[in-house]
């Protein structure tokens, strides 16, 4: 995925914000749209204690090149990578769109990004953490001036501002997972969908029977409730039943040593 796999050059996965070419925000505005987020701060700022740009005792990551920020939200840091004038990271693949223009995509645009700080990074699939990292997202996509759209690298997702935020606040005040933004889903030529994304989470797919597959809209409806209740109950070892919106029941079987888990009719 364009270098954004965990041990390539590039930030790790994580969420990035994308502007037109020269629109990216620098320090100063990163500094006011945080400001006004009651959850977030600065906890590390290299520029004010004398050290050279991407240097850092914390983090030695080549991704920290140019201007960042180390921020903590709900008492978790993250990085801010690419603010202007300093070099943008690079835009990830985007294969999904949800609620965002066509044009909102790697050519012509750049983008800053948000990721886990080193410490937490063996624990950035964990809900805690991806909660926390939205949440901040969320906050400065709406507080930034030219957000384009808000991407997802583990899915390869690009959303709209208002998508994004309202997906991202319903569920933590309790709703549904925002699956289709985390996730996305693509028919393949044998006529049944697969989903990306939800290994992120649990370390494994949707591959959703050609029968069921047959009305997309359906089964990508299907796909996302099976996904928010995944993400919530963690890995399936095991074959279960799986209720559907109209009273039926789908089993959900893992395959393909436990990477892929097919839904297929009862």
């Amino acid at each position: 995925m364009d270098g954004q796999e965990s041990g390539a050059e590039g930030p790790p996965q994580g969420l990035f914000l994308l502007f037109e070419e020269g629109r990216r925000p620098d320090r100063g505005q990163l500094l006011a749209a945080i400001a006004d987020i009651p959850s977030a701060s600065v906890s590390h700022d290299p520029s004010l204690k004398g050290e050279p740009e991407g240097e850092s005792t914390a983090n030695s990551n080549p991704a920290h090149s140019g201007d960042w920020l180390e921020l903590l939200q709900w008492g978790i840091t993250f990085d801010l990578l690419g603010m202007d004038p300093g070099p943008g990271v690079a835009v990830p693949e985007i294969a999904y769109r949800f609620g965002c223009g066509v044009n909102a995509g790697p050519e012509g645009a750049e983008a800053i990004a948000i990721v886990p700080g080193p410490h937490i990074a063996d624990g950035a699939h964990s809900l805690p953490i991806v909660r926390a990292m939205l949440d901040l997202g969320s906050g400065l996509a709406q507080g930034l001036e030219g957000v384009l759209a808000v991407c997802w690298s583990p899915a390869r997702s690009a959303m709209g501002v208002g998508v994004f935020s309202r997906s991202v606040d319903g569920w933590l005040a309790g709703g549904a997972f925002p699956s289709l933004g985390l996730a996305g889903f693509a028919m393949r030529d044998d006529g049944t969908m697969a989903s990306e994304g939800l290994a992120h989470f649990i370390g494994q797919e949707l591959l959703l029977d050609g029968r069921l597959a047959a009305d997309p809209v359906a089964a990508t409806r299907l796909g996302a409730r099976i996904i928010h209740e995944l993400v919530a109950s963690g890995r399936l070892e095991e074959p279960r039943e799986f209720d559907t919106t109209d009273g039926a029941l789908v089993k959900l079987s893992p395959v393909s040593s436990g990477e892929t888990i097919k839904v297929s009719p009862m």
